[in-house]
């Protein structure tokens, strides 16, 4: 038999480097690809025959159609060539080996994530082969790190992403400093404008709590005294029953005040969770898209904020909420609330057809709703009415004179005009492609400008979601995604999940799988109104959304000094590498001043302004925000360089941004050790590197010494637990 072990340390395939692939990253319809399988000289007559395995994933389902294409020997080891698409796909690829010996073998990713080359094969023993590609063993995979904060799963083979030729991102958009408010919770203002919400509200017999204090704590279970409500049986569901109607009393005039301070941050654009109005708190139970909520204020309200925040060079993003509406709103009306509105279930109610009362999906409502929950109905996207509504005539074909006088032609074209920048898309995996590709015709024939931000928590070039493989991220449709396998990647580099070949390899990976304008401007966060304060996941040294809300809200509340003092520093670490990368870096509200929390709702607590009558925040990092904001906005390299990253040290990660003739990169040290280590840039960027002159631009660190270059290979001492930038 071939040496295997051998054998596996002389080949190689690496997708992420012209030597190995051209073009590197997606492609456009039409492009060839072509692929090189090294083997090193001395035991290439170890491998007998190589075919390219080429998956196709269809447009349909979610399968994967395989052929089979030949490779040819050349002066390296084999070569092949993956033929053009004519339409947006994603494709997968694989190299089945036969040995001199006739030992069959595979050459396929690399199952630990250390590396974006793959490693050699053997089915049975490292794993199978099937038609939804390959599949390493249990034992592959235990080297990596899965989980919560680990690495996303393996594709079905080294990926091809192919697009549409005409995508275009906004320019504008392109590495801008984001910024993320959950409006109830942000600040209040001096106007008052809540007592009036919530009077509108009382009116309408809803239920509504206003919080006296600002800095007191959110609810979290019901308020009602539990004997009263449930007995024993019942008791489990009563911890969980939470009704979000307690308000703080956040308003849009209250944002407005503080446009100064997130200038001062650098943002250049705010993402407001919903503002339209809305039984509960968080508000994605929609009950009118024409108006914003009371108790955040008017209409008139929003376009002064938008009109303030222009001023400060800020775009706004709003959340827009359309695979479910509220059952409380004007257009389902479950709670007759609504005068003269009419129910949805009622014969003769205009709204009745954009729901479903045929097909409850076995939840306990006689109509179906989002993820069986009965306050949440959901639309049928196809509907012509719900279309005209929310996209406007024009987007679905229509003549827009035909609008009536007074009426609004389209949700979403209104309130750009009303001063929005561009849209969030809550649920994008909930909305079909083709309605998101609607969705793109409306926004961007109302203003070419406007971004398009899905809320994507996986990989959404290889998404698979209600049995198909998703649209979305091949240029008919959103602009950019959440970017929530980054969190993960990074928190995990900070919990030491992963160490820093891993993060890279994933960095680069994901660089490879996404169009170059979606990448360039995914929104990359670290925490969100969906997820735990990411100050606590780095004290306590894990998540906590898998614990109950109750035992969320006693770990928090436990945390050290010594805890947040470690976390903060290794939050701050992470920041700079978040600032660093290509793409959006986005703040949630609050995480600046070190702020804690579990899930929902404890990461929804109002913002410290007041920071010491605040036992939830811990030591404040808004001046290292606000130096990276700067650092971020000053020049052009971190908005548009390209990217290159390494790992001199298991515990060091490298990140160049470059653009052929300036260069920038960040060395990041999580670790309580100096670390003495050494890059060549050339190997990474090419000779242009050689001639770099490194310049201290900022550091964490006090001690840091000038680095070297020595035709190309850059070294450096980075100083224990340090973040520094540097300009070339």
């Amino acid at each position: 038999m071939a040496d295997i072990e051998l054998l596996s340390r002389a080949i190689a395939h690496d997708p992420c480097r012209k030597r190995y692939r051209t073009p590197v990253g997606a492609v456009t319809t039409g492009v060839p690809v072509s692929v090189r399988l090294w083997i090193d000289e001395p035991l290439r007559h170890l491998v007998e025959s190589a075919t390219l395995l080429v998956g196709r994933a269809s447009h349909v389902d979610a399968s994967i159609a395989w052929e089979s294409r030949p490779m040819w020997p050349d002066e390296i080891g084999f070569s092949g060539a993956i033929p053009p698409e004519r339409e947006p796909r994603v494709l997968f690829y694989l190299f089945e080996l036969e040995l001199d010996d006739g030992t069959p073998a595979f050459y396929v990713p690399c199952a630990d994530g250390r590396s974006t080359a793959g490693e050699l094969v053997l089915p049975g023993r490292d794993g199978q082969l099937s038609d939804r590609g390959w599949h390493p063993a249990d034992w592959k995979l235990d080297a990596r790190p899965r989980g919560d904060f680990g690495l996303p799963g393996i594709a079905p083979g080294f990926q091809v992403t192919v697009y549409d030729p005409a995508f275009q991102t906004p320019d504008w958009f392109e590495g801008v400093v984001m910024y993320q408010v959950f409006p109830d919770r942000f600040a209040r203002g001096a106007d008052g404008v809540r007592k009036a919400g919530l009077a509108y509200h009382e009116r309408m017999g809803r239920t509504v709590r206003l919080h006296g204090e600002w800095n007191g704590p959110v609810e979290w279970r019901a308020p009602f005294p539990l004997n009263e409500q449930f007995d024993s049986a019942d008791l489990t569901a009563a911890m969980a029953a939470y009704d979000p109607v307690d308000f703080f009393g956040g308003t849009l005039n209250g944002i407005r005040e503080k446009i100064p301070y997130l200038a001062s941050l650098g943002v250049e654009v705010l993402y407001l969770n919903p503002i339209f109005e809305a039984r509960s708190n968080h508000r994605y139970d929609t009950a009118d898209y024409e108006h914003i909520e009371p108790l955040l204020g008017t209409d008139d309200d929003f376009k002064l904020l938008a009109k303030r925040a222009g001023e400060y060079g800020i775009h706004i993003v709003l959340d827009a909420v359309l695979s479910h509406t509220g059952v409380d709103s004007r257009y389902f009306n479950g709670n007759s609330t609504y005068i003269g509105a009419g129910a949805a279930q009622g014969a003769h109610s205009p709204f009745r057809s954009w729901y479903d009362f045929d097909n409850p999906n076995g939840t306990k409502a006689p109509y179906r709703c989002w993820w069986g929950d009965p306050t949440l109905p959901e639309v049928n996207e196809h509907d012509r009415s719900w279309q005209r509504y929310i996209l406007g005539r024009a987007a679905i074909g229509e003549n827009p004179e035909d609008a009536k006088p007074g009426e609004l032609d389209g949700i979403l074209p209104h309130w750009l005009e009303e001063g929005a920048s561009g849209y969030r898309l809550d649920v994008a995996d909930e909305l079909p492609d083709d309605i998101l590709q609607a969705i793109r015709r409306s926004v961007k024939g109302t203003d070419p400008d406007a971004p398009i931000i899905g809320e994507v928590w996986e990989d959404a070039t290889n998404k698979v979601s209600y049995g198909n493989w998703r649209t979305y991220a091949l240029g008919r449709s959103l602009d950019s995604v959440m970017n929530y396998p980054l969190r993960s990647a990074l928190i995990g580099f900070g919990l030491d999940n992963l160490d820093a070949h891993q993060l890279c390899a994933f960095l680069l990976t994901q660089k490879s799988h996404y169009p170059q304008p979606l990448y360039r401007c995914l929104m990359n966060l670290m925490s969100s109104h969906d997820v735990e304060r990411q100050r606590s996941i780095l004290a306590l040294d894990g998540p906590l959304k898998h614990e109950t809300r109750r035992r969320q809200m006693l770990l928090a509340r436990g945390i050290s000094a010594i805890q947040d003092a470690r976390a903060a520093a290794m939050q701050a670490l992470l920041a700079a590498i978040l600032y660093a990368l290509p793409g959006n870096p986005c703040l949630y509200y609050g995480d600046e001043r070190g702020m804690q929390g579990g899930g929902d709702p404890f990461c929804r607590a109002t913002f410290p302004w007041d920071i010491t009558s605040r036992t939830d925040c811990g030591i404040d990092l808004t001046d290292w925000y606000r130096q990276l904001g700067a650092l971020r906005t000053g020049d052009p390299l971190l908005r548009t360089g390209d990217l290159a990253c390494c790992a001199p040290d298991a515990d060091v990660v490298v990140i160049i941004r470059h653009d052929g003739k300036r260069g920038f990169f960040a060395v990041v040290n999580r670790s309580d050790e100096n670390k003495s280590v050494a890059f060549d840039a050339t190997y990474l960027i090419g000779d242009q590197a050689s001639h770099w002159i490194p310049q201290p631009w900022w550091s964490s660190a006090s001690n840091l010494d000038d680095p070297h270059n020595e035709g190309g290979v850059i070294s450096l001492s980075s100083p224990a637990y340090s973040a520094a930038y540097f300009l070339c």
